[in-house]
């Protein structure tokens, strides 16, 4: 009895252990950051299309390394002045990428004087949901995407780790589905690490044959 107790209970720590993982998952975050105002969004009715939106912040935490605020640019303007990553998507195909630089990291290729020469795709995705209604300027979708293999590598990830993204909002001013676009005024694409099935089947399965192993030794 006792050691059945005790298998139960370093099952139940293992589980504990894995619920911590999965709640300690890497989040990266693209935002707005300094750039300001900028891009072109409009809105059919049913669809929005967004392209060379400005994206100048890149904030991680929960990763191996480099946790924290990380610049980037690239040639999206913005009404903060300068060059920032680009942000687009359509709603309608399902398309969204952001590609930039970002100098703190060694992605993507800068100049002696820290311009974006060559954008490095920095996240490419597929919309899966969204709301199509809501000509007030704010805008919520969600889907999956993958990241750029060097940006996970400076974070102490796996180059093959796999993201979805769930926080995708922007603000602009109220659209008009007649024609006509409007700038993007604020931009939040929020990113988790999805936790490995595989490895948690794998610690289930070691779990359970530990038990039944047990379990023989003792009849």
């Amino acid at each position: 009895m006792f050691t059945r107790l005790k298998v139960l209970g370093i099952a139940a720590a293992a589980a504990l252990l894995v619920s911590a993982q999965a709640n300690a998952a890497t989040v990266i975050d693209f935002s707005t950051g300094l750039a300001g105002e900028g891009g072109s969004i409009s809105w059919n009715g049913s669809n929005y299309i967004g392209s060379n939106i400005p994206i100048g912040a890149l904030t991680v935490s929960g990763a191996p390394n480099n946790n924290g605020v990380a610049l980037v640019n690239g040639y999206a303007t913005g009404s903060g002045g300068g060059h920032y990553g680009t942000l687009d998507f359509n709603t309608a195909t399902g398309m969204i990428s952001i590609a930039g630089c970002i100098p703190g990291l060694s992605i993507g290729s800068v100049d002696g004087n820290g311009n974006c020469t060559q954008p490095a795709t920095l996240m490419n995705g597929t919309i899966q949901q969204f709301d199509p209604t809501s000509p007030n300027g704010l805008v919520r979708a969600s889907g999956v995407d993958t990241k750029n293999q060097d940006l996970l590598i400076a974070l102490g990830l796996s180059p093959n780790t796999p993201f979805e993204f769930f926080g995708f909002s922007f603000a602009t001013n109220p659209l008009s589905p007649n024609g006509g676009s409007s700038p993007a005024i604020s931009t939040d694409i929020r990113n988790t690490a999805v936790p490995e099935p595989a490895t948690m089947m794998l610690l289930g399965t070691g779990l359970l044959a530990a038990f039944r192993k047990r379990r023989t030794a003792s009849a």
